[in-house]
């Protein structure tokens, strides 16, 4: 049985000219397909799937050039590569072929040793271009696979009371999250956004989830915690980039929490007796530099608060649609209020609602992340 990978889609008006070179790849072993006319071609891409088209440029109806065109804007057609088939020659028609989009041009007066060694090169390079994007989605699919299991889900820290909602732009993405039991009933919150959206930044997470439970201890402060990270990360797999991060450690034995903001968006609090408010904290990103000095500030709390943690894709979507993202600056000032709304839902359900309310599930051009503690 011949393998329909190997399908060959000829477009050409004139039945010699197709019988002809459907005699010629015929021998070489390739499924052939022929279309009449351009129209032709376009409904039959789609259900014949060819991995190479041989397209006339002069017929009635639609002309090559213009089948061409079409076959390039259409997303399901793109990367099939075309070979024109002319019989002109001069340069001009030539250019215009390789602008629009075509790999080859075969002049109809060449031989069957010509056309089958064009065909067999451009083949040939279609599945090695094939192959090569498999590979790669699979490659960056297993790093966006291996990024999501090193997110802390509640299940694994039953005790830190905390829900999340995540979504990346791309299969590696910059934001993170991390929950590290500290001691008896006090555990380190950290949100973490790291500068870019390429596979590159998948390196740093890992690097900060160790370091966090390297450093997360009770024989270190926030403070003392972050700047720690701060120093490794600088000389190592931030010497490209940076990180931004909220740090929250929150104690339940005596009511009191430490926070610490590194250039990251300002966290909400949610008293279960009291309006929200941000706790703005400033601090610089982490692995900027060395000798960095962080300042943490704590807030008294009792059971039932709540404290948000979000990355800046949470509040970036714009409020009327079609128009632009906006800066988290102006972004964050109608988040109190949206968040007040949903005070009185069930832990696990807040951050899914919260990234609905605030519109940031559909797709805008940033990772986003949220974190919601109780205490």
């Amino acid at each position: 049985m011949i393998d329909s990978d190997y399908t060959v889609l000829i477009v050409d008006d004139s039945s010699v000219n197709r019988s002809y070179l459907h005699y010629v790849l015929d021998e070489d072993g390739y499924r052939v397909t022929e279309a009449p006319s351009g129209e032709a071609c376009l409904q039959a891409v789609p259900v014949e799937k060819p991995l190479l088209i041989l397209l006339d440029v002069v017929m009635t109806g639609i002309d090559g050039f213009e089948t061409l065109r079409r076959l390039k804007q259409d997303p399901s057609s793109a990367g099939i590569p075309v070979i024109m088939l002319t019989s002109l020659e001069d340069q001009l028609s030539k250019l215009k072929a390789f602008e629009l989009g075509a790999v080859d041009y075969i002049v109809k007066s060449a031989n069957e040793a010509e056309i089958k060694a064009r065909v067999r090169v451009h083949i040939r390079l279609s599945l090695a271009n094939a192959e090569l994007m498999r590979s790669r989605a699979e490659s960056v699919s297993q790093i966006s696979s291996a990024q999501r299991a090193l997110l802390a889900s509640p299940a694994e820290v039953p005790g830190a009371c905390f829900a999340a909602w995540y979504r990346s732009l791309h299969e590696a993405g910059g934001d993170f999250f991390d929950v590290v039991t500290v001691a008896e009933d006090l555990y380190f919150y950290l949100m973490v956004d790291v500068a870019g959206h390429d596979v590159g930044t998948s390196y740093v997470t890992p690097a900060v989830k160790v370091l966090l439970k390297q450093f997360a201890t009770p024989t270190y402060s926030v403070e003392e915690t972050i700047s720690c990270m701060n120093g490794v990360l600088a000389q190592t797999v931030c010497r490209e980039n940076y990180l931004t991060a909220f740090a929250l450690r929150l104690n339940r034995r005596s009511n009191k929490a430490v926070y610490l903001s590194a250039g990251h968006p300002p966290a909400l609090y949610l008293p279960i007796d009291g309006p929200c408010r941000f706790l703005v904290n400033k601090n610089p990103p982490v692995g900027m530099m060395e000798g960095v000095s962080y300042k943490a500030d704590s807030v008294d709390v009792n059971k039932g608060d709540r404290f948000i943690l979000y990355t800046d894709g949470l509040v970036e979507a714009p409020v009327d649609q079609g128009q632009q993202s906006i800066s988290w600056v102006a972004g964050k000032e109608r988040l109190p209020a949206i968040v007040e709304g949903l005070r009185q839902l069930p832990l696990d359900e807040f951050p899914a609602a919260l990234v609905v309310a605030m519109g940031a599930n559909e797709s805008i051009d940033d990772d986003v992340a949220v974190l919601i503690a109780e205490v």
